[in-house]
């Protein structure tokens, strides 16, 4: 007997109306237009906080990577300068009240107790009050300096000395004692000195530690002012002489804003040479000079330079003022600060004064740095 296979029969759907065919309908539906919009508009305002918490943080980190930069070259710049000036005037163990007689012709200085250290006042048609250094002219391109500041010129023998041999005679060669390598070279400033008189010449020659002194460029005569060396413990010691001036110039460059870059500049002698870039971001440098007066012994009195006639061989103490600035214009406002710069205020303005005691109030972050600083070989 045959089998009959009946055929599989598929289940019937409800009629369209019924309440199960709707339920149907309604399970597989997808989002309606108005739930859309409201998803979208969430996920917007996510996206939205999102990109305002990485705007916020990295704003912070760049405001904060500015100001780090500003006070790691603030201390920098400020540091170097008060090294320099704590050395103005040393000539090893001979009293600062002796004069070392100028032997070399090109020296930076005629008298070197009043050159010891030294200010400035820029002014707008670029003269110096008083005038600049000796043997020195200002750039006028790269490292122009900027009218209104002030300049600072310290001169020293290096606490990098050497002992000598004796000396047969005033006119023969130094010869560093031992093994130690020089520290100056031919060409150089040397500092000689024991602890009664002191002479700065021009090494003519160097080789081997031996130090030649020609008349050629020794004021036509070769002889120092003693045999140093020979007298029983002179404490002979040669050293090279250091002149620096430090000042405020423009390095002729700018911002992405198109503002003008300032840079803290050293000018170390020889003179002929180019200056150096010290630290950018230096817009301003003030100096006040602290002298005390000899008949009644009184308190130290502060002048700025231009005023500091008075002061000439009896600097005691030097105040020192820079304000930095970032290189871009990162903060959110502009600055209205008044920033006091050993004694003088730099207040906002829309342009620079005459005497630089005001600044462009941009958006740009700014430090003032200061210090005041006692000179160690002043008596």
């Amino acid at each position: 007997m045959a089998l009959r296979v009946r055929p599989a029969t598929l289940p019937a759907l409800p009629p369209a109306r019924t309440p199960a065919r709707r339920a149907i309908s309604r399970r597989q539906s997808g989002l309606s237009l108005v739930e859309l919009m409201i998803a979208m508009v969430v996920g917007l305002l996510l996206i939205s906080g999102m990109i305002t918490v990485f705007a916020g943080t990295k704003r912070s980190s760049q405001l904060n990577s500015n100001m780090a930069m500003l006070q790691e070259n603030g201390r920098f710049a400020l540091n170097s300068m008060v090294s320099d000036v704590r050395m103005a005037g040393f000539q090893g163990c001979v009293d600062s009240q002796i004069k070392a007689r100028i032997r070399a012709t090109d020296a930076p200085t005629a008298d070197y107790s009043l050159s010891t250290v030294s200010s400035s006042l820029i002014e707008k048609d670029g003269k110096w009050k008083p005038a600049a250094p000796l043997n020195f002219t200002p750039p006028d391109d790269v490292g122009k300096p900027l009218a209104g500041t002030h300049a600072l010129s310290v001169q020293f023998g290096s606490p990098e000395t050497r002992e000598i041999l004796p000396m047969a005679s005033v006119s023969s060669d130094v010869v560093i004692a031992g093994d130690l390598p020089s520290i100056v070279t031919s060409g150089d400033l040397a500092l000689i000195s024991n602890c009664q008189v002191a002479d700065i010449f021009k090494v003519t020659q160097a080789a081997n530690g031996v130090l030649q002194h020609a008349a050629i460029g020794n004021s036509g005569d070769n002889r120092l002012s003693a045999p140093y060396g020979r007298a029983a413990n002179d404490r002979a010691r040669v050293m090279r002489f250091e002149a620096n001036i430090y000042y405020v110039g423009d390095t002729q460059r700018t911002s992405s804003e198109g503002d003008p870059v300032y840079a803290l500049y050293r000018q170390s002698w020889p003179y002929d040479r180019p200056p150096v870039e010290v630290v950018e971001g230096i817009s301003n440098l003030k100096v006040r000079l602290g002298y005390r007066d000899e008949l009644s012994n009184s308190d130290i009195e502060y002048v700025d330079p231009q005023d500091g006639s008075p002061a000439s061989g009896r600097i005691e103490s030097v105040e020192i003022g820079l304000l930095m600035q970032s290189f871009e214009q990162v903060a959110s406002n502009p600055d209205g600060s008044t920033y006091l710069l050993a004694g003088n205020p730099v207040q906002p303005a829309s342009e620079l004064n005459e005497h630089a005691t005001s600044y462009v109030a941009d958006r740009r972050l700014r430090l003032a740095f200061g210090s005041t600083v006692s000179i160690r070989n002043r008596r």
